[in-house]
């Protein structure tokens, strides 16, 4: 029989030793003994171009200098461990520019021996060009526009950078701590940049196993919020046009190092990668980093905040993934990838109880990790399975992360009866379940009162046994409240229509515009963040589309076919306060909030 496969969790934070010759990029579905659907359990949860907050319980990795990588299709994975600002930004510049990467992703083949798969037809500027003025690719100089010998010097300078990260890790010298921040977000840019001109869609996970040490300590705390603050919004894009160059850079000698640009009106921009942070109460610093993130945002070039200059809008959401619309945006996501034929109205139960099993009593949240395993285990039993599956194949998930409502021995006896192929008596639920019998005798009221649990008699003695869900009333229609000798006509059946807009750049923002008048656009800095929950809830499920259609609408567009360089009428910046987009959220009675 072949080893045990063991649980995803347990199967990441057990690292290779790089001290022994190991590398310290490693492929997250390594060929040996790995968990099945590893990469669409960390993929699926994850908010396009955004910051999506997971409250998990990830255990620390045996290594924590190690970051995983994976790769299907067109999406690239990256997951690490936080370990400061400095050692994470090493670890993510290893990751993106590794030797599995350059060798696996980032190839000749993806992307031309001179780059020219990152052209379009319409494009008449030069490729070097968009590389050094569009997409502001660094250490890119005219004798690194071949792939060969841009890798030479991309992995010379990525070598150099990571031996410095060894060294000033725990330096005080922070005037090289600071060049060495510069060079590595540079160096991370680049990259993020090259994988978005290709069509990957990139998501980098950040695990913080110890959210408590960074709430009881305000400095650790800041250093994360401020690591998010500063590195998102230098992953963004217009076309092939780096985001950060167009609203940020201050610098005479780099604004003169542009391409030209004509963005349309009310354009939003892309993110080039998107974010996962998890830990164990990591929402409860959702405020702390959209604030630091505004703060960040709150400066832009003064051509751009007084209209002289125009510029897309860059939205980052800060979105937590833990609740009812969240949950419910993975399951829409699942059901399309698989195809499965739920209703919406078992979509909505599965919802519930999805909320039920993964979530902590009097909540309504749950861990979308738990979500995507239980879900996939039981679409490999059933193309449509039932939700009695669904929740047979949660209970087959370790005890610690079903029904957290119950008390572990509780759990331990509904899972039992759950997995059970048949009734189970008292002396067999005891054994199965592994439990004392006075475990047994406390913890039986507890599990008897469960909905899907009854007892038989069998043979003259009393077992136990689940049943299938029993469906929620469906509510009776409008004539049913009208007396059967009543006159009254029924009143009309009134559809509630959702706009048929999407949400992006054609949906005006009244907090953005400051109302119908619209004049004054022009001459407000475009930086907006969308925070949930009490954001913008357009957000918080996205329209599904085809899986494998890219998430960059904006890849290959508003190039301005002109060679010439950005003018280089330069103004000093100064600071100007950014447009926030919330839009307030009501609470429904499941717990979910209107979509």
């Amino acid at each position: 029989m072949g080893e045990e496969t063991p649980a995803p969790d347990e199967w990441v934070a057990t690292t290779v030793d790089p001290d022994e010759d190991a590398d310290y990029v490693q492929w997250l579905t390594r060929p040996t003994n790995a968990p099945r659907n590893l990469h669409k359990r960390f993929g699926t949860v994850a908010h396009d171009e955004a910051i999506t907050l997971i409250d998990d319980h990830p255990q620390p990795l045996d290594d924590g200098r190690i970051a995983y990588l994976s790769h299907i299709d067109d999406e690239t994975l990256v997951v690490l461990q936080w370990g400061g600002p400095l050692a994470t930004l090493g670890r993510l510049a290893g990751a993106l520019l590794s030797e599995k990467a350059l060798s696996n992703i980032l190839t000749p083949t993806r992307l031309g021996q001179e780059f020219e798969a990152i052209d379009e037809p319409s494009q008449t500027v030069p490729t070097a060009r968009i590389l050094r003025r569009g997409h502001q690719i660094g250490w890119c100089s005219d004798a690194e526009i071949t792939y060969d010998a841009w890798r030479e010097r991309i992995t010379t300078v990525r070598d150099r950078l990571l031996a410095q990260v060894a060294e000033l890790t725990h330096s005080d010298d922070t005037a090289a701590r600071s060049d060495l921040l510069k060079d590595l977000h540079g160096l991370i840019a680049s990259a993020t940049q090259l994988y978005h001109a290709v069509g990957i869609d990139l998501t980098t996970t950040i695990r913080v196993p110890d959210t408590g040490a960074l709430a009881r300590n305000q400095t650790r705390l800041q250093n994360l919020c401020e690591f998010l603050a500063k590195t998102a919004p230098k992953q963004s894009v217009y076309g092939v046009h780096s985001g950060y160059r167009m609203l940020f850079e201050d610098r005479p000698a780099k604004l003169c190092r542009r391409l030209p640009y004509e963005p349309e009106h009310d354009a939003t921009m892309d993110l080039t990668m998107s974010w996962v942070v998890t830990g164990p109460t990591i929402t409860e610093c959702h405020d702390e980093i959209s604030t630091t993130l505004t703060r960040e945002l709150t400066t832009v070039r003064e051509a751009i905040a007084d209209g002289t200059e125009h510029a897309p809008t860059l939205e980052i959401p800060v979105i937590d993934g833990t609740t009812y619309p969240a949950i419910r945006r993975v399951i829409d996501e699942v059901t399309m990838t698989h195809d499965a034929q739920w209703t919406p109205r078992e979509r909505q139960r599965l919802v519930r109880l999805c909320l039920r099993s993964f979530g902590p009593a009097d909540t309504s949240s749950a861990c979308p990790y738990d979500v995507v395993a239980s879900l996939l285990r039981a679409l490999n039993e059933s193309r449509t399975p039932t939700l009695g599956a669904v929740e047979r194949a949660a209970a087959t998930l370790p005890l610690e992360r079903f029904r957290p409502d119950l008390t572990p021995t509780a759990t331990k006896l509904y899972a039992t009866l759950l997995r059970a192929n048949g009734p189970l008596g008292r002396s067999e639920l005891i054994e199965h379940a592994d439990i004392s019998a006075s475990s047994y005798d406390r913890r039986l009221s507890d599990v008897r009162d469960l909905d899907r649990v009854t007892p038989v008699q069998q043979g003259g003695h009393r077992r136990w046994t689940t049943t299938n869900p029993t469906p929620y009333p469906k509510t009776p229609p409008v004539t049913a409240w009208l007396s059967t000798n009543s006159n009254q006509l029924a009143p009309p059946l009134v559809t509630h229509r959702q706009s048929t807009r999407l949400a992006g750049p054609t949906d005006p923002s009244p907090d953005r515009t400051g109302g119908a008048d619209r004049g004054g656009w022009d001459r407000l800095p475009p930086i907006s963040i969308l925070t949930e929950p009490g954001a913008a809830t357009d957000y918080n499920i996205r329209p599904m589309t085809n899986a494998n259609t890219s998430r960059q609408p904006n890849s290959h567009a508003h190039q301005v076919r002109d060679t010439r360089d950005h003018p280089t009428d330069i103004m000093i910046p100064t600071p100007h306060p950014t447009t926030a987009v919330t839009t307030p959220q009501t609470r429904l009675r499941n717990g979910g909030d209107q979509q």
